[in-house]
């Protein structure tokens, strides 16, 4: 070994100082490959039993990186390349690591992200494989150079990997190709989660870095040196990229293989096929198509009959309140729901006791774990998500105006605000309220400093309360209200350590323990804040006062938690059991008469056109049209199946629903008011002149 000066003696120190800290790094998360396992699925306590050959897998690579960039920096002569058949030797060399390197990543992706990794089918092993080496060819041409390529790839690679473990992990919904759009809503709530490294990540990471080292070791940064072959090398990127696009968009390649679709669990998807193959897949699903037989010939058939032949009417001798406000509570939900829990506290003494003047019951949602403004727009428009389960509408679709509560209220004499204790970009609110109608948005920036009172770093439901009734005794005198609040309290993730919570989970010891009693305090509390709520306008006001209230999802549950909550194996579970994670609460309740029920199950889509059923107030012929879908076919539905009227659960996936007429013509309507623009009916969206 020679040094010809003093910088090739700080570049020989630097080395050794790099690739010693990531071997310090590696061995000060030892414990990680040797503390006992919290893994319970039994396929994913087979790869945990070889995490201490998977850390000496991480220090063998990093010393092997080391020795490499030593050898190629030290050993290697200057003009051991020059004769041709040793450049073409290190080309088939380059290019055969080139495609070990798309293996690896693949199987760090899925040592992250799959605890069934060692059950992958052999084909779904090569077609990720594949994906992974085209996404390394397009940043290797794309940048003219083998090894920044490399670098880049690899680096996209783990954090990909990374990205998809936490959103998971705080979710228990994979990273799709909608949160990409979502991205700015994700970083609103991001400082409230704790990111913790595992073992795979430590692994992968490790293993990463060699490759980055190895392939800046080559030191290939120029394929071609020559502008107009520079040229050649990205428009050859830009043909793997538009080669790959053809593949999974425009072909049945996916399909062919095998891959389908879980909607309503997709890292069931994830899990069988791949975590970039169900990216894909799913990302391939997100973009809008017209259901099969759409026109706009069928829809105008379909409204016509409609208003034909319904026989709902509005009752104009019921009262017409003074105040009409809807809160969606974040993640209020009622685990009583899942058989098997118990909890050592009434989770809502409160709103169990509620019965005069009252409604209430369970509401089957589209979403869990977030994506809440799809809640809000089951609800505001009546329009389910079936015809986009894997979409955030808010993000993808509001492109003009839409009908909606706020719309038909308006046009009744309603002043329609929304309200939302936190940022007001989240879900693009402050764009889409708008378009929804409303008159004006109060959010986080609206509130003073001593009407802000935070819990685990979101404003509580109590000085959320405080601000709707503000807003509630400021208007004019006469002034009637439409008030849609968006709550904050109950956001993920729970397991905050200054939190403490108040209820124990019985006979439960899972790795959701702590956050699940987190959040059943947290619920606690919400249901307490909703008592003076109500005790507000039943004892303060003599304004007629209607009050909708219900929760937006579930928190993200586990499929380990599942199944302790149903009593049930995870491959026991049925559509049934998988459909209670989206059950969440809803009741109506009024400080006036009105009629009386409990334990009926509906879902967000319908809440609306029930809601105004209960006032004196014109409903549109679309929310009537609702109410029959409701009572002749299906009381509850949500973008995976649906409720029929004898109880039983209809999955969407499973079951060929083809030519079910009433399901064909919801899924027309929705897709007409949603992207019809000036050609849609005023007289059957809106009412009056609404739109």
């Amino acid at each position: 070994m020679h040094f010809g000066s003093k910088k090739d003696i700080f570049r020989f120190i630097m080395r050794i100082a790099t690739w010693g800290a990531m071997i310090i790094f590696v061995v000060a998360n030892a414990a990680r490959f040797f503390e006992e396992s919290t893994a319970t699925d039994a396929r994913a306590l087979e790869v945990e039993y070889w995490r201490p050959v998977f850390f000496a897998v991480s220090i063998a690579a990093l010393v092997l990186g080391c020795l490499h960039g030593l050898f190629r920096a030290y050993l290697v002569p200057a003009d051991c390349e020059r004769t041709k058949a040793r450049r073409i030797l290190r080309i088939i060399f380059i290019c055969i690591l080139v495609a070990l390197n798309s293996v690896m990543s693949f199987y760090l992706i899925e040592l992250i992200n799959n605890p069934w990794i060692n059950y992958l089918q052999p084909i779904h092993i090569l077609l990720g494989c594949g994906i992974t080496l085209f996404f390394y060819l397009f940043f290797v041409f794309m940048t003219n150079s083998v090894s920044v390529g490399m670098l880049i790839g690899n680096i996209f690679f783990i954090v990909w990997a990374m990205v998809n473990y936490f959103v998971l992990e705080f979710r228990a919904i994979p990273f799709q190709w909608i949160d990409i759009a979502s991205i700015r809503t994700a970083m609103n709530v991001a400082g409230s989660y704790s990111l913790h490294l595992t073992w795979q990540m430590v692994t992968a990471i490790a293993c990463c870095t060699f490759a980055c080292g190895f392939f800046l070791h080559e030191g290939i940064y120029h394929i071609f040196k020559k502008w107009p072959l520079k040229i050649v090398s990205r428009g050859i990127g830009i043909a793997v990229a538009l080669v790959f696009w053809i593949a999974v968009f425009k072909t049945d390649l996916l399909a062919d293989t095998g891959i389908w679709l879980r909607d309503w669990h997709p890292q069931y998807t994830y899990k069988l096929f791949g975590m970039e193959s169900g990216f894909l897949a799913f990302m391939k699903a997100t973009f809008p198509t017209a259901p099969e037989g759409y026109s706009a010939e069928k829809v105008e058939e379909i409204e016509e009959k409609a208003m034909a032949d319904s026989s709902v009417e509005d009752d104009a001798s019921l009262t017409v309140p003074d105040n009409i406000i809807v809160i969606m509570n974040e993640s209020f939900s009622d685990f009583k729901v899942y058989p098997a829990l118990g909890t050592s506290e009434e989770i809502m003494p409160f709103v169990d006791s509620l019965t005069e003047n009252t409604q209430k019951g369970s509401l089957l949602v589209s979403v869990i774990g977030g994506t809440t403004a799809n809640t809000e727009y089951e609800f505001l428009t009546g329009n389910s998500c079936l015809l986009s389960p894997t979409t955030v509408v808010y993000n993808s679709y509001i492109k003009q105006d839409q009908y909606s509560m706020a719309r038909i209220l308006k046009e009744q004499g309603y002043t329609a605000v929304a309200l939302h204790p936190y940022l007001s970009n989240g879900w693009n609110r402050q764009i889409v309220y708008p378009r929804m109608g409303f008159d004006s948005f109060i959010s986080l920036s609206d509130f003073s400093d001593d009407e802000k009172s935070y819990l685990r770093g979101y404003m509580t439901d109590e000085a959320d309360y405080k601000k709707l009734i503000k807003i509630v005794e400021s208007k004019e005198e006469g002034e009637k209200l439409f008030l849609f609040n968006v709550t904050m309290q109950n956001h993920g993730e729970y397991e905050n350590e200054k939190f403490k919570s108040t209820v124990s989970i019985i006979g439960y010891n899972g790795e959701s323990k702590a956050a699940m009693e987190q959040y059943e305090s947290l619920i606690r509390i919400s249901d307490a804040a909703l008592k003076d709520l109500i005790a507000y306008f039943e004892e303060h006001t003599e304004e007629k006062t209607l009050i909708c209230f219900f929760g937006d999802h579930q928190p993200a549950v586990t499929d380990e938690f599942l199944s302790y909550a149903t009593g049930k194996e995870e491959d026991e579970l049925t559509f049934e059991d998988q459909q209670l994670k989206y059950t969440t609460k809803y009741l109506f309740w009024a400080n006036y008469d009105i009629p009386e029920k409990s334990g009926e199950t509906l879902s967000a889509n319908y809440l609306g056109e029930r809601l105004l059923s209960l006032t004196g107030l014109e409903r549109s012929e679309y929310q009537k049209y609702l109410e029959n879908q409701r009572n002749e076919y299906a009381p509850a539905i949500n973008a995976y199946g649906y409720l029929d009227t004898d109880g039983t659960m209809h999955s969407f996936e499973t079951e060929d629903l083809t030519g079910v007429e009433w399901l064909d013509s919801y899924k027309y309507l929705i897709y007409n008011e949603l992207t019809g623009g000036s050609a849609r009916n005023a007289s059957f969206f809106g009412a009056g002149d609404a739109g």
